[in-house]
């Protein structure tokens, strides 16, 4: 294409990309209206309040600050009522983990306007999607073309996942941005090193450290990428001085790559002080060593905890945040009625067969075919499969398996190669491909209309939605999130109050639920009593998807009758509701 075609062919490019944006930015702001903060999110955003406001980083110190204070900065500019959150009352925080999720609690629903509070928090948050998208329509056309391109972004910003995740005040979203951008940004450096390639890689890097614990999991994937390189034939192209110069030496191309990890691990450590505003202690004027919330702490991360009490080699809250990850890596889950204390090794391939839209996963299986009989992209197409092959199995192994959102950061990398196949498909000019084509992306399209609004609750064709709280539970599909949809069903059925299970943080009587709490409501717990006592028995009783498993309801689940039951009525998926007749 020559430089005229291009230049006016730009304007028509942003204005398309502009507007696919547009329309995901809506779809995600009204679709996140309808539904009411899911369980950690007000922990979350407390938590970013006091890291921006005091600089206390002891509240919820299991993953680092950025994505929190992100979400929490509007509420610098907003009337905050922080009377609650004394000195005092944050103190406490470390002592008792449960006294956090209720002063979040009151924080938000008793002492201000959490729905105002919600509405602005998540607005950083959805940006960082968009931009994640930004990103993937760049790596598509720089590997496949601008078809190629569309159709990634198409596929990234009508994914029901993603559109679920998006608004959340959580990391999910953030990681999957700073681990896809910065990967992409170490593919164009091996390809051509420049200042700029070479500093956006090291500077996305050092985001994700203080956005996910997990972005660990980022050099060794490098690495592996960067091995590959080595031992491939094809040089290094170094565009960093006046004069361009190519490496094709392996211990030569070695001594770059060492000099980029070393330069990304470098600045990363230095963005890792500067999020705990260059200080070890975890608050300042803090007396005595933040205690943080480890009870299953190992003699080695002990040892290592202490070691860094006497070096502070690292800010005291983020070894704090270590242990209390390390203290959670193994928990209940639940899968196809079954329940387990040390995770399961199928978890994430059924997850994702049930959770990701059926048209991508036809795609997908259309884009194995072809990469058997197509070599053409095979060098970049590595740096695609290889973190997404990689961070899914580090996924599997570590058992953590309470949601597909841990795995959310392989989409765009997916996604990407998907569009190289409907490129493919399009420009073979054969009739029946883009007939599949355009039958996969209407059906695609439909997937996502169809979901509205309950993005989190999305399952595909293969589980009936009578059937989903039988196959995964937890952020798969209850997550606290239909307190809304529950109070618009008791107004439209006339039903003054009800009795409660509810797997969620948000306090109903907000949002103007008069309940009767029953075991598992842990907002009866986390916030004021209610006036249970003054109502009339409730014929109804509401129970979120996730407590009906009984997964952390155990050694009994209260509510295993009701699973041979048809519910009377099922409010986004996530909350059933029956007549209880007992």
């Amino acid at each position: 294409m020559t430089i005229a075609a291009r230049a006016g062919r730009s304007p028509l490019i942003v204005v398309s990309v502009g507007l696919l944006l547009v329309c995901f930015v809506l779809i995600t702001l009204t679709s996140s209206l309808e539904k009411s903060p899911t369980s950690d999110e007000s922990f979350h955003l407390m938590a970013g309040y006091s890291y921006l406001r005091w600089g206390d980083f002891r509240i919820n110190p299991e993953h680092p600050p950025l994505a929190k204070a992100l979400a929490a900065l509007p509420l610098l500019f907003l009337k905050v009522d922080d009377g609650s959150l004394t000195r005092k009352e944050r103190d406490l925080v470390q002592t008792d983990r449960i006294y956090g999720w209720r002063l979040a609690n009151q924080w938000l629903f008793l002492k201000n306007p959490a729905e105002t509070f919600f509405f602005y928090a998540k607005l950083p948050m959805i940006a960082l999607s968009a931009v994640l998208g930004i990103f993937v329509f760049l790596w598509a056309r720089d590997i496949y073309g601008y078809t190629a391109a569309f159709a990634a972004l198409t596929l990234y910003l009508f994914d029901p996942n993603i559109i679920a995740h998006s608004p959340i005040v959580h990391t999910d979203v953030p990681f999957a941005l700073m681990f896809f951008a910065s990967t992409y940004f170490y593919w164009r450096t091996l390809r051509k090193t420049t200042w700029f390639n070479w500093f956006m890689t090291i500077l996305l890097f050092s985001l994700s450290v203080i956005t996910k614990f997990t972005s660990v999991a980022i050099l060794p994937i490098w690495a592996v990428l960067g091995g590959l390189r080595i031992v491939s034939p094809m040089p290094l192209q170094l565009r960093m001085f006046s004069k361009p110069q190519t490496t094709s030496g392996r211990w030569a191309k070695t001594g770059s790559l060492t000099l980029l990890f070393v330069s990304a691990i470098a600045l990363g450590y230095v963005a890792l002080w500067s999020a705990y505003g260059f200080r070890y202690r975890a608050a300042p004027t803090q007396i005595g060593e933040f205690a943080g919330d480890r009870p299953n702490e190992s003699p080695l991360l002990t040892k290592l905890i202490q070691s860094n009490r006497n070096n502070q080699l690292f800010p005291e809250a983020w070894v704090s945040g270590i242990a209390h990850a390390s203290s959670f890596s193994e928990r209940a889950s639940y899968l196809v009625g079954e329940i387990s204390d040390q995770g399961f090794g199928y978890y994430f391939p059924i997850a994702f067969a049930v959770k990701t839209p059926l048209p991508i996963l036809i795609l997908l299986l259309i884009t194995l075919r072809m990469a058997l009989i197509n070599n053409k992209h095979r060098y970049d197409e590595r740096f695609l499969l290889i973190p997404l092959i990689l961070f899914f199995a580090l996924a599997v192994y570590s058992r953590m398996n309470i949601g597909l959102r841990h795995i959310l950061a392989i989409y765009p990398f997916l996604f990407v190669w998907l569009g190289g196949t409907v490129t493919a498909l399009w420009d073979s000019r054969r009739y029946w491909k883009q007939c599949v084509v355009v039958l996969l992306g209407l059906w695609f399209i439909w997937s996502c209309a169809r979901a509205y609004p309950d993005y989190l609750a999305f399952f595909n064709e293969t589980i009936a939605p009578r059937s989903r709280h039988e196959t995964l539970v937890d952020s798969n599909l209850d997550w606290g999130q239909d307190l809304k949809g529950l109070k618009k069903w008791m107004n439209e059925q006339g039903v003054a109050s009800i009795q409660l299970a509810y797997f969620g943080t948000a306090e109903p009587q907000y949002y103007g639920i008069q309940y009767m709490s029953k075991p598992g409501t842990f907002s009866a717990i986390l916030a004021q009593p209610t006036n249970s006592e003054n109502l009339a028995v409730s014929p109804y009783i509401a129970v979120s998807a996730t407590h009906l498993s009984g997964v952390y309801l155990r050694p009994r689940n209260p509510y295993a009758h009701f699973l041979n039951e048809e519910p009377i009525a099922n409010i986004g998926g996530s909350i059933l509701i029956f007549r209880d007749n007992r």
